[in-house]
Parts: structure tokens; sequence; C-alpha cells
């Protein structure tokens, strides 16, 4: 094992006389790195409904990502929902993201009926370098 790169351990813990699995980072070993950041607007209608925007990312498959959203005028974030929204006994709105090869498709779905108003999405598309 050579010793040149990058090691940083835990706190408390000397990065020279430890093994890997008390580091935080080892440039030796692969790890997800941010391929693209940003966020976007969604726009929703009165009623009920998904609004959804595409992110194309063009990696051409699909990637790891993060995803939170919050309404526009309003402080608190939430992150995706992976619900099934059927079993729940109230409406409510939320975020739903997925990915193919081509887009990150993030969505608003309101299932309240609330007026018209705007989502922030805010994403972060994640990759391993190792396979591009």
């Amino acid at each position: 094992m050579a010793d040149i790169g990058i090691k940083v351990s835990k706190p408390g813990i000397d990065v020279s006389e430890t093994d890997v699995k008390n580091q935080v980072i080892n440039s030796e070993h692969n790890s997800l790195k941010v391929w693209m950041t940003g966020s976007t607007n969604i726009t929703k209608s009165a009623g009920t409904g998904d609004f959804s925007v595409n992110i194309a990312h063009g990696l051409g498959y699909p990637p790891f990502f993060l995803t939170y959203f919050k309404l526009v005028h309003a402080s608190k974030y939430w992150f995706q929902e992976s619900l099934d929204d059927s079993i729940l006994p109230v409406d409510f709105v939320y975020g739903l993201a997925k990915a193919d090869s081509t887009n990150l498709t993030l969505t608003v779905r309101d299932n309240s009926g609330v007026d018209a108003f705007t989502a922030v999405a805010y994403y972060i598309i994640l990759i391993d370098k190792a396979y591009e």
C-alpha cells in the first residue's frame, strides 16, 4: 500500500496507525463524488396532481441523488418522500424524485387541493468516478 494520497481519520484516532474502517476519507478507495448540484422552482396550479421538472444530467445511466424541497416563502425543508400516499389518512403536499439514464425528475405532488404555490426543489447528483 502506497503512502501517497489523502487520509483523514475519525476524531481521536491516529490516521497513520489505523485501518480504513476508522478513516473518513482515504484517496486509495472509491467514494461518491458530486457531479451536479442546483435548485429549480416547481410551480403548482390550483387543484390536485403532480407538477414536475426534468433536470438533464447527461450520464447515460441513473445516478445516485439526494433531493429536498421547500415552499418558496417557508423556512422548513423536507426530503423526498417514498410513501404510499394511498395509506395516509390526511391530504398533504410532498416532493418526489426519480432518475433515469437521461434525467432527474423532481415532482411536487399535491393531494390537498390547495391554491397555486411554488416549491423549490434542491438536488445533488452523485457519481462514482471509477465507473466513468
